[in-house]
């Protein structure tokens, strides 16, 4: 296992690798993991890097203490220079130059909403897993319903703050949450502002399940090192791929792609390893290739 390392001095991210899982934790506990420009820069700059390393095949997102992220450390509004429109902006961009080539791998998949930063937990090709403890409001919220999979503990609270603040649905997040739940529930959380329990959001749909406060962490790892034991690492980037570009193709268009997968995929040494541990009742051992 990796020793967990800052990303940067006082960045307030960290960083550790075991078992083919990268964990990337939210560390500002005393300000319930509130996010600075800065650390939600070097949050991005993880999920890029654990993204291009091919040691990592899952990532689990948590924060540490009694919250997950409290969002937008207020303090900073107002610090930045206007966006187009006058807007304030306080968002930054990675700047490690990680660029994730998805075409050489999966067709197409994703590339229509590649872009550095915010979207980059959603075309990373590795699987993400958000272990939300305590507080997820607003950016954090919204950082939670990037991820691919989301389990709660029995302390997790989410808001979606933005009507309260005086601004939009903001980073994607009436796009996310009315896909993921529906329109005139995702109009309720984000009408309202109002905060709601792992329970509920379990019952939305937008949590896989709760678990007591203990046994979340262990839990997710445990789950993602299932998935990274026992799925192929491309089998893995295509099944993304297919999840979140589902709604929005056709019919025919998502049977030909998946084809067109099917064809790449049986070509490869994983494929091989696949059916041989299938007949000899073992666990596969992937090597992504």
């Amino acid at each position: 296992m990796t020793d967990p390392i800052l990303s940067s001095e006082d960045s307030g991210i960290l960083y550790a690798v075991d078992a083919h899982v990268a964990q990337i934790t939210f560390n500002r506990p005393d300000k319930l993991n509130a996010l600075t420009p800065a650390m939600l820069g070097a949050f991005f700059q993880k999920v890029d890097a654990a993204a291009a390393d091919p040691q990592v095949r899952v990532i689990v997102i948590t924060g540490a203490g009694r919250g997950f992220s409290a969002g937008l450390d207020l303090s900073v509004i107002g610090t930045a220079k206007p966006g187009p429109g006058g807007s304030a902006r306080v968002d930054p961009t990675p700047t490690d130059g990680l660029v994730r080539q998805w075409g050489d791998d999966v067709g197409p998949g994703l590339q229509r909403f590649f872009s550095n930063g915010w979207n980059g937990l959603i075309t990373s090709r590795k699987p993400t897993i958000a272990a939300v403890n305590g507080a997820a409001f607003g950016w954090g919220f919204i950082l939670s319903l990037h991820c691919d999979i989301r389990f709660a503990a029995r302390s997790a609270l989410f808001n979606a703050t933005f009507a309260r603040l005086g601004v939009p649905a903001e980073k994607g997040i009436g796009w996310l949450l009315t896909r993921l739940i529906g329109t005139a529930r995702a109009a309720d959380l984000l009408y309202t502002a109002r905060r709601f329990d792992g329970v509920e959001a379990e019952r939305l749909g937008l949590v896989n399940a709760v678990l007591d406060d203990d046994q979340l962490l262990p839990h997710a790892l445990a789950y993602a090192r299932t998935i990274a034991t026992q799925a192929a690492p491309r089998s893995l980037a295509a099944m993304k791929a297919q999840i979140w570009t589902a709604i929005d193709d056709s019919y025919d268009e998502a049977f030909a792609a998946a084809n067109l997968e099917q064809d790449r995929a049986v070509a490869t040494q994983d494929f091989r390893e696949a059916l041989s541990s299938y007949k000899e009742k073992r666990l596969p051992v992937f090597k992504g290739a």
